[in-house]
């Protein structure tokens, strides 16, 4: 199996969904790359694998490269193309056109593959051919290893982009409330988008009054380092469509180094156990206090999600599906 994966090295998407896992997975090769070309596709590839859409390529370019070279199509999302208004960049999509042009690429594709059942739905409204794979992580391997650092203090642990002001302001008062020694980590800060940052980490540390850190944006081959100075994770989300569009990943990364998960009680994170899942607002004061204090049930909590992640979102065995769901379509091609 000759693979060409098309996604930028900087794209975390393009990490999660593309590179990591077809690093791990067996084929004879595969070039990853951002740049494209008529010359690229010399190298008689069976598959081309790609995130949502391209910019500098348009779908009936696609098209005849793919009559040409013989190969087979692969569109991935991880998230929906219909923004929330409220969504940061949804003004963007919108004078862009980025929605159509997502929509464009999913009917094109020979198969689209996406993270769970809820965006398989909306895929298969615009094509019929749609595999799950989800997103999945390689425990106890590369950065997903448990190296945390110690600390006297428990630490409440965020880790993101500026696209989640609106979830980490559910956070405001509860933290608030907070009355004991705790610190708060958070995680992801861009200087470009300071107004943005200042706001969603006054949310989270209670105006910088609970012993706060926080990390610069890393690379995304190293950005769980931060997860290194973390015990408990807070994960809030909006209760949207867009939302419930999203993966469970901020899950699976906190799993990894054996920390309890504080999650809003929507998808994807809903019937998700061994979560910790907030009901109303006064949960998440009750459960930070709770692991806060009990430090065995904060092991516990910690330990059983590592235990049903490496079991039911292990890359190597999500490896074995996109494999053989690849191999399927090789099977199924027609030169």
């Amino acid at each position: 199996m000759r693979i060409l994966a098309i996604t930028s090295k900087q794209s975390g998407v393009g990490y999660h969904r593309i590179m990591m896992p077809l690093v791990n997975m067996k084929k004879d090769y595969c070039l990853i790359t951002d740049t494209l070309s008529e010359e690229t596709f010399e190298g008689k590839y069976d598959i081309v694998v790609m995130n949502r859409m391209l910019a500098n390529v348009t779908p009936d370019q696609m098209i005849k490269w793919r009559k040409k070279y013989g190969f087979k199509l692969v569109v991935d999302n991880d998230d929906h193309w219909q923004l929330d208004p409220s969504h940061i960049l949804y003004q963007n999509y919108i004078l862009n056109s980025v929605p159509e042009q997502i929509i464009s690429w999913l009917q094109i594709a020979d198969l689209c593959t996406c993270t769970h059942e809820r965006l398989a739905e909306e895929i298969y409204k615009h094509n019929t051919n749609v595999e799950i794979l989800p997103n999945a992580i390689p425990y106890g391997e590369e950065q997903f290893i448990l190296d945390k650092k110690e600390s006297a203090l428990v630490r409440l642990f965020w880790s993101g982009s500026g696209t989640h002001g609106r979830d980490l302001e559910i956070l405001r008062n509860p933290m608030k409330r907070i009355n004991f020694p705790v610190r708060t980590i958070i995680a992801g800060y861009n200087e470009g988008e300071k107004h943005i940052w200042d706001n969603m980490i006054c949310a989270f540390t209670n105006g910088l009054k609970l012993n706060p850190t926080i990390y610069n944006y890393n690379p995304v081959t190293e950005y769980m380092a931060a997860y290194c100075d973390s015990d408990i994770s807070l994960i809030p989300l909006v209760d949207s469509k867009f939302n419930s569009m999203k993966s469970n990943l901020k899950v699976l990364e906190t799993a990894s180094k054996k920390n309890p998960a504080i999650v809003s009680n929507v998808h994807p994170y809903k019937g998700f156990y061994p979560a910790c899942h907030v009901n109303s607002q006064k949960d998440w004061y009750y459960w930070i206090k709770l692991l806060t204090h009990d430090q065995a049930a904060r092991k516990q909590y910690g330990n059983d999600l590592y235990e049903y992640c490496n079991k039911n979102f292990n890359l190597h065995e999500v490896n074995k599906q996109r494999f053989a769901i690849y191999s399927k379509l090789i099977d199924n091609a027609s030169y």
